[in-house]
């Protein structure tokens, strides 16, 4: 008796179907697009520099001409930097939206490089919708960071920009009182959304071009007229092959607590998001213990005794950051120790 499964004849609708998907499917493969986050340190004490990076992939491929936007958020959750930066090369295609200048200027538009402590400093942006077909939404940031690569200030606008249209906008950003004097920059960049959207709404944006970056002056006493400075540069590339990187200095009085740090990514029609944190230490806990007691005060007082005998200033006691420690940092520690016994 023959076997029942020699009996079985295919279909020949099946067989043609067979072959058919054989030929076919391969094209329709499921492409997978991702990026990785991490800091170079878990945990940081207040004016020390943060570094984050990480790759992105396609396909377990490394991109090497992507954009990757990075969003920073506080203890409180208030934006601290907003920047976008490439794998390598920028990418090949024309974006949708491209900034194409970011300009200092007073609340008029005019040319001006040079603010004042405590006063508004303004960006002109200008950007541009390539699109043939369809208006585009675009959320348009400025991120501003002192001389020292410490973020000090930001603001951001969402607009639409008509097909084949280029926009103009101006925004403002307060120069704080105590601000680092000398050159600072401001920069520019365009999303479809915040990156942070992803946990809130289900979405997320992404970087729609590569960031744009101008320099300006900050001053402490009467204004000054326009100087001539370098503006609406391209950032070199942060990094190669598939990498990406970002660094920026902590203020020495960086709000304790944990910082959130969100990523996007969107290369040739797929998207992907990720995200992390880090811990700012206790500001004046310089042995990280979680308080600032008697074994804090030996340590900043090693500290001002070396620096006094020849020695180098230590980052973690010198808090306004000017490369001594004197008695404006004794002022500062002080001022720690009080409001952690209060």
């Amino acid at each position: 008796m023959k076997n029942r499964a020699e009996n079985v004849l295919i279909s020949p609708f099946f067989f043609v179907l067979i072959i058919i998907s054989s030929i076919i499917l391969p094209f329709y493969s499921v492409t997978s697009l991702s990026v990785t986050v991490t800091t170079d340190k878990p945990a940081y004490d207040p004016g020390d520099i943060i570094q984050i990076y990480g790759n992105l992939t396609l396909d377990e491929s490394l991109v090497t001409d992507g954009l990757v936007g990075i969003q920073v958020q506080t203890p409180e959750d208030s934006l601290l930097a907003i920047r976008t930066v490439n794998t390598g090369a920028n990418p090949p295609e024309t974006p949708y939206v491209e900034v194409l200048s970011v300009v200092p200027c007073n609340s008029s538009g005019e040319l001006q490089e040079t603010f004042k402590r405590g006063s508004l400093s303004y960006f002109k942006i200008t950007v541009r919708n390539h699109d043939h077909v369809e208006p585009r939404d675009a959320l348009i940031t400025v991120n501003t960071y002192d001389q020292n690569n410490i973020p000090f200030g930001s603001a951001s606008v969402e607009t639409t920009i008509h097909q084949q249209t280029t926009t103009t906008t101006i925004i403002s950003i307060p120069i704080p009182s105590d601000a680092t004097t000398g050159n600072s920059t401001a920069y520019a960049n365009a999303y479809t959304g915040w990156p942070i959207e992803e946990i809130e709404l289900g979405i997320h944006g992404t970087p729609y071009c590569p960031e744009v970056y101008a320099t300006f002056e900050i001053i402490d006493g009467s204004f000054q007229a326009a100087t001539s400075t370098t503006r609406n540069h391209t950032p070199a590339t942060q990094e190669i092959n598939g990498n990406y990187n970002l660094t920026f200095q902590l203020t020495p009085q960086a709000t304790p607590g944990n910082y959130s740090i969100y990523v996007s990514s969107r290369y040739w029609g797929e998207e992907t998001f990720n995200n992390t944190k880090f811990k700012v230490l206790l500001l004046g806990d310089f042995d990280g213990d979680g308080d600032i007691d008697f074994d804090d005060i030996v340590y900043f007082a090693d500290a001002y005794i070396l620096y006094w005998t020849g020695g180098s200033a230590d980052p973690k006691c010198d808090f306004d950051c000017d490369g001594d420690i004197d008695f404006d940092d004794i002022v500062n520690f002080a001022a720690a120790y009080i409001e952690y016994w209060s």
